[in-house]
């Protein structure tokens, strides 16, 4: 949240033993054509392995951290697979650009999705999501 000066307004969205989820916002705007080498640099920073998007890992974090919500959300829906990509394309749909990648690290499963307006208008969302890794 600090790499994308998001940490004003930012708030657990899920917060419990094995997974956390922030979400936050910045008046920072980073140039579209940079969203990747951002992410990039934030897993090198973290010093975390990239999943490839279109990985089968990519839907066992998600499976797994599907799990660590259910511990503590009792409304909360099965996982779709194809999430990433499907919320993507809806943001997408509305005049926004996203970005996600999702970095292994030992012991944990790290997803950071950013996104704003493709006018590169602010604010620039952020949202993290750090997950106990099962394996």
């Amino acid at each position: 949240m600090g790499f994308f000066d998001s940490f004003k307004g930012s708030r657990p969205a899920i917060n419990n033993e094995s997974i956390l989820i922030v979400r936050g916002r910045s008046r920072k705007v980073i140039p579209i054509s940079e969203f990747d080498a951002k992410l990039t640099e934030i897993g090198e920073i973290l010093g975390g392995k990239e999943v490839d998007a279109d990985s089968d890992k990519i839907a066992e974090i998600l499976k797994s951290g599907d799990k660590h919500i259910k511990a503590s959300e009792a409304n909360a829906s099965d996982v779709d697979d194809h999430g990433f990509i499907r919320m993507k394309e809806e943001m997408e749909s509305m005049g926004l650009v996203v970005a996600y990648k999702v970095f292994e690290l030992p012991g944990f499963d790290v997803v950071i999705a950013i996104w704003e307006d493709r006018n590169e208008i602010p604010p620039l969302y952020v949202e993290v999501t750090v997950s106990e890794s099962e394996a």
